[in-house]
């Protein structure tokens, strides 16, 4: 019974609401400022340093498995994100907070994902951009500078996330 209940109240909180504080307040970035550079392990075991990017528009979403609109989103990559961001020239870089390679792999192989994901088990990317929250994404424009941020939403506000990319990306 406790556990339906708990379900369910996570799957109106949104996402993995993990403490008090606002969003605002756990968000160690602004919308304006470079983004921090780092280098993340991919899922394929190949390496991605953001500030190699610089001249693309990068859609940085950092998500967790155990979150319902984290993995709504990540269903709705491969038809709605992944494409689409390819072809309107924006690097899509989802990467896990807080998971070993081996759950990552387990969670993408059971659910079809082939899309390139970036792993972050200690959480040190994560922690250069926030403190608590996830979904959140940021859209990177081209000098490497965030140009937009979003954090605990619902996967409605997905086309929006994809639409200032994709203008971003024609800038």
């Amino acid at each position: 019974m406790w556990g339906v209940v708990l379900c369910s109240a996570l799957m109106l909180l949104g996402c993995i609401s993990d403490g008090n504080e606002s969003s605002e307040e756990t968000t160690l970035v602004k919308v304006g400022q470079a983004a921090p550079d780092f280098t993340v392990e991919m899922l394929d075991g190949k390496s991605i340093r953001l500030s190699a990017l610089r001249g693309e528009v990068v859609l940085l979403t950092f998500w967790d498995p155990e979150c319902p609109t984290c993995r709504n989103e990540m269903a709705a990559a491969p038809n709605r994100i992944v494409e689409r961001m390819k072809s309107a020239g924006v690097n899509y870089l989802p990467i896990s907070r807080g998971y070993d390679k081996k759950t990552i792999a387990d969670f993408c192989a059971n659910n079809g994902y082939g899309f390139p994901v970036g792993l972050d088990p200690k959480k040190s990317i994560y922690t250069l951009y926030a403190t608590k929250y996830v979904p959140r994404s940021f859209i990177i424009d081209k000098r490497g500078v965030i140009r937009y941020l979003y954090v605990e939403y619902e996967l409605d506000k997905l086309e929006e996330i994809l639409s200032a990319a994709e203008q971003l990306s024609k800038e």
